[in-house]
């Protein structure tokens, strides 16, 4: 509630400012919101934003504010990005893709993952608007899983935006929970955000943003299998059913602070400059003395309150140029990066001794041909001075896409070196030196497009080889108390993803939607790929337009479908999640998610009501997007935005 009370202070004194701020002219302007006829002036039209990629890119590009409805119904992480993660079976939960992604970064990183998404997901829009935007979604999930966001944007002038979003997650736990406000996931996540052109030709341009993350998870470990008489068939998915962890409880806190900025010479040559400063802190809580019958497979740190606390830290700039010849657009650049990583418990003042801090220092540049309707073909290398590097092809068009991916790099931090309470893996004692060699990755993408206004398919497959991969696995390590350690396999992996996307018009209105996988790993060292086999989302939904375009309206069914396959597990003390012993695994058994859904979209409001996993509801057996942690049940959500233009 403070948070909110500063929120609205804030936007008070926004409103202030912007008031003397406005030119005469949008100040009369600002006036005649409501013409003769009370039609409303502003709308969805009058306010447009762009990425600051756009700007970089020398992209004339806008966006317009999103109104549409169909899949509005999709709003926990996992299903807006087609099912391709896996979590811990709630909203806020940590989580992984399925399917490998090479990391963006070729140089060092903390390997704290687990929420990534969350915070990449929150890409800064700069907005364009005529009068003050603001925007409200609020999601009220059934068993107390709610989120919130607000929005707000406005033109101090012509020249100067401001805005800010607010994100929160307040998600009570789906097991074990013993009242409302009980809660699993508390994450707050908020932005503030402008940028500045000059008047004569936009010369000079600024973007500045500050984000922040605060992420708190109280961790379950998942169903609590150790109590008497479980029935593993049953018990996995009844109502009182309880955790396997009391105690336990992780903590992440993100910081970025960034700067844009360019000044153009001519359409042919710009300058600039880019400046962040990121930092990201891990901590997990535990008092292992409380927790019962379970046990941690080891103790480096045996005692009675646990604090595990990491802390990365990096400072980039990169300075560079830009421009476009005719149809060419090209950039170059050099950064340089400051990094740091400390490893801390609360029982010891220093619990790893390494050094875990330098410089980095990155050549770089981008081309891209874009040759109209026809399509673009692009380019971007990228190289570190440790000889880390990035080399990646595109070409896009109407008809088909096409991509190609080779890069080398870096381990990260807690793959190489760790030191925590149930933990410890330490480098190279005799040099102080990291003992894994840089991953190196090929990847091929492509995909052929065909559209009619009846039927549309792609058909189109990824193709990756991995060497020198690093992971997590279970296992009996020699001389190692440990059951779950990183490993690296000089063997490669392999493995190819056929897919097919389709829709096709079975009426006027009604539209049938597939998406398919099929995994197949080609080679695997150590097995460390493991991929379902079968990967499937469908869509048949119902979509109309009614009251002369007042009432918008998308109803359906949702599937989703995964084969069987033993999916990562997840250790809890280290946020990392690692392949299950050939010998003992808990298998994700193939099952259908189906989702019965409403949304519509009356006048500048978007509701929908949607029931989730109606299959348990029937069979009182669910899934496992994770081992040992029930995937979503049975539950009815609703939710709803609303845009304001004034």
């Amino acid at each position: 509630m403070q948070f909110f009370r500063y929120i609205i202070l804030f936007v008070a004194l926004v409103q202030a400012a912007s008031v003397f701020g406005q030119n005469p002219t949008e100040g009369r302007r600002r006036s005649q919101i409501i013409n003769d006829s009370t039609k409303q002036v502003y709308g969805p039209k009058t306010s447009k934003f762009f990425y600051e990629e756009d700007v970089f890119l020398n992209l004339p590009t806008t966006h317009f504010i999103d109104t549409a409805i169909r899949n509005f119904h999709r709003f926990n992480y996992v299903q807006r990005f087609e099912n391709r993660y896996q979590d811990l079976g709630n909203i806020g939960t940590a989580m992984r893709p399925i399917y490998y992604s090479a990391p963006e970064a070729i140089g060092v990183t903390s390997g704290f993952n687990a929420y990534d998404l969350y915070w990449d997901e929150e890409r800064i829009k700069y907005y364009d608007t005529k009068s003050p935007y603001s925007n409200m979604k609020v999601i009220l999930g059934g068993k107390g899983r709610s989120i919130t966001r607000v929005t707000y944007s406005r033109n101090i002038n012509q020249q100067w935006n401001f805005g800010f979003n607010f994100r929160g997650l307040f998600i009570d736990k789906q097991i074990g929970r013993s009242s409302k406000g009980d809660r699993n996931v508390r994450s707050n996540y908020y932005d503030f955000y402008t940028t500045y052109h000059t008047k004569r030709d936009s010369t000079y341009m600024i973007f500045v943003n500050f984000q922040r993350a605060n992420h708190q998870a109280d961790e379950s470990g998942g169903v609590n299998y150790l109590v008497n008489n479980f029935d593993y068939d049953l018990d996995y998915f009844a109502k009182d059913v309880s955790n396997l962890l009391t105690e336990a409880s992780s903590n992440e806190k993100r910081i970025n602070v960034h700067l844009f900025h360019q000044y153009k010479i001519g359409k042919a040559l710009q300058v600039y400059h880019k400046f962040d400063r990121y930092r990201q802190g891990e901590r997990f809580n535990e008092r292992p003395s409380l927790e019962g019958t379970y046990e941690y497979d080891y103790y480096e740190l045996p005692t009675d309150t646990i604090s595990d606390r990491t802390k990365f830290k990096t400072v980039r700039n990169e300075v560079g140029i830009k421009g476009n010849l005719l149809k060419l657009f090209y950039n170059g650049y050099y950064a340089i990066r400051d990094y740091s990583m400390d490893y801390s418990n609360i029982a010891e003042s220093d619990s790893l001794s390494l050094k875990t801090q330098g410089l980095e220092h990155y050549l770089g540049g981008r081309m891209a041909l874009r040759l109209d309707s026809i399509g673009e073909v692009s380019a971007r290398a990228e190289l570190l001075q440790t000889g880390n590097y990035r080399l990646e092809g595109k070409i896009e068009s109407k008809w088909f896409e096409a991509s190609i991916k080779q890069m080398q790099y870096e381990p990260s931090f807690v793959q190489q070196a760790y030191r925590g309470g149930f933990d410890v893996w330490y480098p190279n004692r005799r040099n102080n030196s990291f003992v894994f060699d840089d991953i190196n990755v090929t990847e091929f993408k492509g995909a052929i497009h065909y559209r009619s206004k009846v039927f549309s398919i792609s058909p189109g497959a990824t193709f990756t080889r991995i060497g020198n991969y690093v992971f997590f696995k279970e296992d009996n390590y020699p001389r190692q108390p440990q059951s779950v350690l990183p490993v690296q396999v000089s063997g490669e992996q392999v493995f190819l993803l056929p897919e097919l996307r389709l829709e096709l018009v079975l009426a006027k209105h009604i539209f049938i939607r597939g998406h398919g996988i099929y995994g197949k790993v080609l080679k695997s060292s150590s097995d460390a790929i493991q991929i379902p086999e079968f990967f499937a989302n469908g869509q048949l939904a119902y979509e109309n337009i009614f009251f002369n375009g007042n009432l918008d309206m998308h109803a359906g069914v949702d599937v989703h479908f995964k084969s069987t396959y033993a999916p990562l597990q997840y250790d809890v003390p280290t946020q990392q999640f690692y392949v299950q012993s050939t010998g003992n695994q808990f298998l994700a058994y193939d099952y259908a998610v189906v989702d019965v859904f409403f949304n519509a979209r009356i006048k500048r409001g978007r509701i929908f009501v949607k029931y989730n996993n109606i299959v348990q509801a029937i069979t009182q057996r669910g899934y496992f997007p994770t081992p040992n942690y029930p995937g979503q049940r049975s539950i009815l959500d609703f939710g709803f935005d609303w845009s304001f233009y004034d």
